[in-house]
């Protein structure tokens, strides 16, 4: 990888660092947005998934006391099914084809962000938790990018934002774990992948300590807006490459 490729995806991945401080959210689809043109696809869902890993655990560690695990169960194990299914059959799949699905996801997710967003509930189901862990975990499998189906969920079915926050990076812990262990014996997870992630690991942690810093003076609704904006945009461009 060049110099400049390497400075992208350092940048990157502090910005999502500092996207998730500071918003709750973003790490996954900011990243993959910048990512595949760095370094192949395979290696910019693995390297992403472990991010996404790294940081559920950490949160996971803070609210370990909040985690609803009867409306965790339901979900997760669904979720490790898809993300199983979809890492090992995404690893076989065409680059660009991999490519214009992650646009067109992004896509999705910034005009459900702007447009839907709060207003999309559903019923605190254990079906409709198997249902939003199957979603989920598939599209983490194939895209580390599947926070929005679960999140909707566990709105619904968790009673504080403490209780949401552990809960749903607890379900995002146990996929990621699945997804990357599946990615390994589909030959889609190597060393040079952990090497690379390890490498950008500092930078996703300054990130989030430099959000950390600045969260109360930010208006984190407008920060929103230019997130959603920008993935719309490189959506768009990842569809058209």
């Amino acid at each position: 990888m060049s110099v400049i490729a390497w400075f992208a995806a350092a940048a990157t991945s502090a910005a999502g660092g500092f996207i998730t401080a500071v918003c709750g959210f973003g790490m996954g689809p900011v990243t993959m947005s910048v990512l595949p043109y760095v370094m192949p696809y395979s290696r910019a869902v693995a390297v992403t998934g472990l991010f996404g890993l790294v940081l559920g655990l950490i949160i996971v560690w803070e609210g370990r006391r909040s985690v609803n695990v009867k409306t965790l169960l339901p979900c997760a194990a669904a979720g490790l099914i898809g993300s199983s299914l979809a890492a090992g059959l995404s690893a076989g799949a065409a680059e660009k084809i991999m490519v214009r699905g992650l646009g067109v996801l992004l896509m999705l997710l910034s005009v459900y962000s702007v447009f839907f967003s709060g207003r999309i509930k559903i019923r605190a189901t254990p079906l409709n938790g198997l249902l939003a862990g199957a979603i989920g975990g598939t599209l983490t499998g194939m895209f580390s990018v599947g926070g929005p189906p679960i999140a909707i969920y566990m709105l619904a079915a968790t009673e504080s934002n403490d209780e949401y926050r552990s809960t749903l990076n607890a379900h995002f812990s146990i996929v990621n774990i699945c997804a990357a262990v599946s990615r390994f014996f589909a030959g889609s997870l190597t060393g040079g992948d952990f090497l690379a992630f390890l490498k950008l690991l500092a930078f996703l942690g300054l990130g989030m300590w430099a959000g950390d810093r600045v969260f109360h003076r930010l208006d984190a609704a407008k920060l929103r807006k230019a997130v959603y904006a920008y993935l719309f945009a490189a959506g768009l461009s990842m569809l058209l490459r």
